[in-house]
């Protein structure tokens, strides 16, 4: 539901004060908010608890969705809105924006890739308030906070990309181009359609980009069986394998395993 519309309005002049006391006076409560932010001790995380953090993750889903709403009906609160947005998204980040904070149950993510994350997040709401988003990067948002208040789902798949990558970093990989490319691609592929259910657009990319190399090895192993030079065969394989794992490293980033 859209919040009421205020009846009333504050005219807001500005005034040019030529007397330095007020000046001083100004500069000092300045000085002390400052000092009381800074001495603030940081949120308890022993206190923590997992239904409440998820509640809260909810909560700035819910307003993100609202401001993109009300921009995109034009609606006459979009300001309120926006406020409201920005007002949690200053709570949130107070309480975990860094590593330090970072809720139990999602410590098992990297500090780097934490980090990047809250950024991201944070600069998507920035742009949502300050010019809207388009459909892309709204969806990636609203999937990142989904992840956040649902960390099983994380957890589960930064456990298969460990184990990807130790595939592809192994030594024994041979030249069975169908096996590589089912550990490589086929299995995390079905595992991250799994976790993407509610997110269409997603479910959509990682499909098409599934088709398109499972077609580019199609015709690697045309070639190959044609007799085409080893060493081209070699190169184009390559190429393959670089496509995927650059694919790849856009969900690392999404499920918060990669920077």
């Amino acid at each position: 539901m859209f919040l009421k519309s205020k009846k009333t309005a504050t005219d807001i002049k500005v005034q040019t004060y030529a007397g330095t006391p007020l000046i001083r006076g100004f500069a000092g409560v300045l000085l002390f908010l400052f000092v009381l932010t800074t001495s603030l001790p940081a949120c308890d995380m022993s206190s923590f608890v997992q239904s409440e953090f998820a509640e809260r993750c909810q909560l700035l889903l819910d307003l993100c969705e609202k401001a993109d709403l009300a921009r995109n009906l034009g609606h006459p609160d979009l300001t309120d809105y926006n406020n409201a947005l920005s007002r949690e998204w200053i709570r949130f980040f107070l309480a975990h924006g860094n590593h330090v904070n970072i809720p139990p149950t999602l410590s098992f993510i990297a500090t780097d890739s934490w980090n990047a994350a809250i950024d991201e997040v944070g600069n998507a709401i920035a742009g949502l308030i300050k010019t809207g988003l388009e459909r892309e990067r709204m969806n990636r948002l609203r999937f990142r906070v989904i992840l956040m208040k649902e960390p099983q789902r994380i957890e589960s798949l930064q456990k298969m990309f460990a184990g990807r990558r130790q595939f592809i970093d192994s030594k024994e990989i041979g030249p069975d181009k169908e096996k590589w490319l089912e550990q490589a691609l086929i299995l995390p592929a079905i595992a991250l359609n799994d976790q993407l259910g509610e997110n269409p657009e997603l479910q959509h990319q990682l499909q098409t980009e599934v088709s398109s190399h499972i077609e580019t090895l199609q015709r690697i192993l045309e070639h190959e069986k044609q007799g085409s030079d080893k060493e081209v065969v070699a190169a184009l394989f390559a190429s393959l394998q670089q496509e995927i794992n650059f694919d790849m490293a856009f969900w690392e980033s999404l499920f918060f395993y990669n920077t």
